[in-house]
C-alpha cells in the first residue's frame, strides 16, 4: 500500500472506516501515525486536511457558505437515508448488523412517520422499491457493507451521518 492509493480512494470523496472489509488494507495503513501525517502533510499543501475520527478517515477543507452548500445538496440522500434508517432502528450504531427483511417490517409499522421522507428521497411509495434503493444508496456511499443477501454490516461513517442529520435536528433520539 502507497499514499498514492490511499490518496486516491480519498480524493474521491470516499470516507474510509475501520471496520470495512473493503478498505481494511487503507484503514490500516492511515492508522500508523507515520503514514497519517505524511499523507496529511501532502493533502495540506492542496488546500486539504486529513480527518481520523471515530473509527473513520475522510478529506476535508474549511469551506465557504457557497461550498457548505454544495456539500450538503451532493450529500443530502444520504442524510435523508440516514435520517429515515434512525426513525426505524433507534438504536442501530457501527458495527451492527441490519437485514432488509427487518427494515421492510419496520418501515411497514411506522409507515406513517416515515413516509415523507422515502417519498422525497426515492420518487416512491412502493416498500420493496424504497428498501432495493435505500440499502444501494448507503452500500454505494460506503456506509453499509453487504454480507448476505438480506444483511448488512454497519460500517464506521455512519456515525458521521448520524453527525449531520443530529446537528440539523432530524433525530428521534
Amino acid at each position: 500500500m502507497e499514499i498514492k492509493d490511499v490518496f486516491e480512494v480519498l480524493s474521491k470523496g470516499y470516507i474510509i472506516s475501520n471496520n470495512s472489509k473493503k478498505f481494511e488494507n487503507y484503514a490500516r495503513f492511515l492508522s500508523d501515525d507515520e503514514n497519517f501525517d505524511e499523507l496529511n502533510r501532502i493533502v495540506n499543501k492542496l488546500g486539504f486536511y486529513l480527518v481520523g475520527e471515530n473509527g473513520y478517515y475522510y478529506l476535508s477543507k474549511p469551506l465557504s457558505l457557497e461550498e457548505s452548500d454544495k456539500f450538503f445538496n451532493s450529500h443530502k440522500d444520504v442524510i435523508l437515508a440516514i435520517a429515515l434508517v434512525k426513525r426505524l432502528f433507534i438504536h442501530l450504531d457501527v458495527s451492527h448488523k441490519i437485514k432488509q427483511s427487518d427494515f421492510i417490517i419496520r418501515y411497514k409499522d411506522k409507515e406513517d412517520s416515515v413516509k415523507n421522507i422515502a417519498k422525497a428521497l426515492f420518487k416512491s411509495e412502493d416498500v420493496m422499491e424504497i428498501k432495493d434503493k435505500l440499502f444501494n444508496l448507503l452500500e454505494r456511499n460506503f456506509v453499509f457493507e453487504r454480507l448476505t443477501t438480506d444483511e448488512y454490516f454497519v460500517l464506521n461513517s455512519f456515525n458521521y451521518y448520524v453527525d449531520i442529520v443530529e446537528s440539523l435536528g432530524g433525530s428521534d433520539e
